[in-house]
């Protein structure tokens, strides 16, 4: 079991009223992925890779390569599927491993990728799988 430290945030009425509302849209799941997914948004942006080096050696440096692992849930439908098969195609020198099972039975289909590269590369490619808004379930681990 990996361990996920809780994180507290003090939001005001209107902040905490857009997070309720992007959730009952169905835009996200809960306000952990959707928090999760704008920091990961903000470390991708111009300003994050801008800031000046003191306050980079807080973080993992994005260069560094790693090795992950993924799980995807999507229902199975070919709108869907061309979605996450255009995201696998941008990311085809990184994606080493893929296993797919297809059940004729059940309405999800399941995708198991292990990825080797840079660690900004894994993160923006969990960003991009997290934009599939009818995806049912994303697990993500990095390994080393």
């Amino acid at each position: 079991m990996v361990f996920i430290p809780i994180v507290s945030v003090s939001l005001n009425d209107n902040l905490k009223k857009f997070l309720d509302k992007l959730i009952s849209n169905n835009k996200y799941k809960n306000k952990s992925k959707l928090i999760r997914d704008a920091i990961l948004r903000l470390q991708q942006s111009p300003d994050f890779s801008n800031m000046d080096a003191a306050t980079i050696d807080f973080f993992t440096p994005l260069t560094k390569k790693i090795i992950g692992n993924m799980i995807i849930v999507v229902p199975n439908d070919i709108n869907i599927l061309k979605k996450l098969n255009k995201i696998e195609n941008n990311y085809s020198d990184q994606i080493v491993s893929k296993n797919q099972q297809f059940y004729t039975n059940n309405p999800h289909n399941t995708f198991f990728m292990v990825f080797e590269g840079s660690l900004q590369d894994f993160r923006s490619i969990v960003v991009e799988i997290n934009s599939i808004k009818e995806i049912k379930n994303f697990r993500y681990l990095i390994i080393n």
